[in-house]
């Protein structure tokens, strides 16, 4: 079975936003200082601690992130981030292209790329690897583009972008629209080169955190495999 992983992998210092922390890892105890309390064979046990944004790396906010009284990510239910998805590949766009509902529709028709109501929907918007010269300047979608792919039915939207909303719009359009309707959003994505114009089965499950706006997750892509869960 082919597993694509579109996970951003998390390391020390790793920052995805610049209002968030960086994701910390240290050590809270090593083989040396917890070795003289065991015996041979056992050399002891390692352990550490994360500190982490419930925004860093590659995550799926709550409609609580922007939308007051919102679900918060331990409400959110878990099958909506399991199920039948689609990429769009938008990356061919300037820098300085926001992503419409007619950039959308033209790259579907050109794909052959067929949205169905319930589908996961992944975008496909910078050309190179994450974290790249210009990554952080790159255009997201814009409230039109948001609504047309509200009006299609679907139930979550995953960038590989670090933020989905057009850069420069204080007001989020997008976040507001899409957590507002309880869309689901995905920020930070990885290697959608790999599933660009196709179908697959999606898996990007959050943490069970109690009370957070969002969630690490690890996005995964099973092609071929979008009906299993039928």
């Amino acid at each position: 079975m082919e597993i694509i992983d579109l996970t951003l992998q998390l390391q020390d210092g790793l920052k995805t936003f610049a209002s968030h922390p960086k994701f910390t890892l240290l050590d809270q105890v090593t083989y040396e200082f917890s070795a003289p309390r065991y015996q041979p064979p056992c050399e002891g046990f390692a352990s550490k601690l994360l500190i982490a944004s419930d925004h860093g790396g590659t995550h799926v906010d709550a409609p609580s992130h922007f939308i007051k009284g919102g679900k918060d990510i331990h409400e959110v239910p878990l099958q909506q981030l399991i199920g039948p998805a689609v990429c769009i590949d938008v990356s061919e766009k300037a820098r300085d292209a926001v992503i419409d509902s007619r950039m959308l529709a033209s790259r579907c028709r050109e794909q052959s790329v067929d949205i169905r109501p319930g589908d996961i929907v992944l975008l496909r918007a910078f050309p190179g690897r994450w974290g790249e010269p210009g990554f952080y300047e790159w255009q997201g979608i814009n409230d039109d583009g948001a609504a047309w792919l509200q009006e299609k039915g679907i139930r979550v939207l995953g960038m590989d972008l670090p933020m989905v909303d057009e850069i420069g719009n204080p007001t989020r359009p997008v976040h507001m629209r899409m957590l507002g309707a309880e869309i689901l959003l995905i920020e930070n994505l990885v290697n959608l080169d790999q599933v660009a114009g196709r179908r697959f089965l999606f898996i990007g499950l959050p943490l069970n955190v109690k009370g957070a706006t969002a969630s690490p997750i690890r996005a995964i892509a099973i092609p071929g495999k979008e009906d299993a869960l039928s």
